[in-house]
């Protein structure tokens, strides 16, 4: 059986794909599983050894795509039209995402509930359409359960996947044992939060551990940041400087005693490392995207709990500002997950 899932969204979305490819695998030993996802997510999806193919669209960034990408994509559609698949799950919920679902090899051809109607040639395609609402949803049962809506799996949701077999040594901190990672960088601007901040979570950090990794992107704004917090605080602050790759990052987040960062593609693999997280939430949904099935504590700027509208709730979330956030809070939340060890 031959199955192929389609979801060319963030890096991140790449690896909340794996509780469900890993649940596909166990409950169908001898599937041949393809992936298409944006470039990018090959690497952190590099712990899923679940996954049998992956075809890469051009990356997220419109502005880094070059004529080649229109090429290549022209030629995985062909690759889809003449390979045969057993089943075809589009989870992107978009267009570009559904015009490779269709242009796949399959009579089962499936999508995720649309957040629009799709067009009339798009539903004359598909073979059935999830009605699972997963507007409140974890985006991790968005995937899973979109799926096993057509295709029988367990009840229970794994974790994220990255296996440790794939995890790798990232030789300048090959030597600590005793270390907090702490997340500073970011693509996305609204999670970015004040240096100043940082400074002193780090600063307390360095109080209750022996050293603290500051991972940020290769973005020279990112590495300047982090070098200043390393030259203020001294030898014990290590910077990956965007130099670490995802199985190096997955290799010390399973030896890291926390993670404390925004939501990013890189919170969601220490969750699949089995890290404790501390998480600052902007204007991002919390219960879209908390970490998955791993000890956490979420600092947040307003408490919307209690809200039981979607729509108001969300409203307010997307009104909040990172910056807001209260480095007390945040010290508060790393002390409750470094007391519950």
């Amino acid at each position: 059986m031959r199955l192929l899932f389609i979801k060319p969204k963030h890096i991140g979305d790449s690896l909340i794909l794996t509780p469900t490819l890993a649940a596909v695998k166990s409950a169908y030993p001898d599937a041949e599983i393809w992936v298409l996802v944006r470039r990018g997510g090959e690497s952190i999806l590099a712990g899923c050894p679940e996954i049998d193919r992956i075809l890469l669209l051009a990356g997220v960034d419109k502005d880094q795509r070059t004529t080649s990408d229109t090429l290549r994509q022209a030629g995985i559609l062909a690759r889809l039209a003449t390979t045969r698949f057993d089943y075809v799950f589009e989870l992107g919920d978009g267009h570009r995402a559904r015009l490779f679902a269709r242009a796949a090899r399959t009579t089962r051809r499936y999508s995720v509930k649309p957040t629009e109607p799709l067009t009339d040639a798009e539903a004359r395609t598909f073979t059935g359409i999830s009605t699972f609402d997963w507007k409140t949803a974890h985006r991790v049962e968005k995937d899973y359960r979109s799926v096993a809506e057509f295709l029988p799996m367990p009840e229970e949701i794994p974790p994220l996947r990255f296996d440790p077999a794939r995890r790798r040594a990232w030789p300048p901190a090959a030597e600590l044992h005793d270390f907090a990672v702490v997340q500073i960088g970011t693509r996305q601007v609204f999670n970015r939060w004040k240096l100043a901040g940082w400074r002193e979570v780090c600063a307390h950090l360095l109080t209750r551990v022996s050293s603290v990794i500051i991972g940020t992107g290769s973005a020279p704004e990112e590495v300047a940041e982090a070098e200043s917090l390393r030259a203020e605080l001294g030898p014990r602050v290590v910077c990956t400087r965007g130099e670490a790759d995802w199985p190096q990052m997955a290799g010390l987040l399973s030896r890291a005693r926390l993670y404390v960062g925004p939501a990013t593609a890189a919170m969601h693999l220490a969750a699949a490392c089995g890290c404790p997280v501390v998480v600052l939430f902007g204007p991002t949904i919390d219960e879209h995207w908390y970490p998955w099935r791993v000890p956490y504590r979420a600092v947040n700027t307003s408490d919307v709990s209690t809200i039981a509208d979607p729509e108001e709730r969300y409203r307010l979330i997307k009104a909040r500002n990172i910056q807001d956030t209260s480095v007390h809070d945040v010290i508060a939340a790393c002390e409750a997950i470094l007391a519950s060890e």
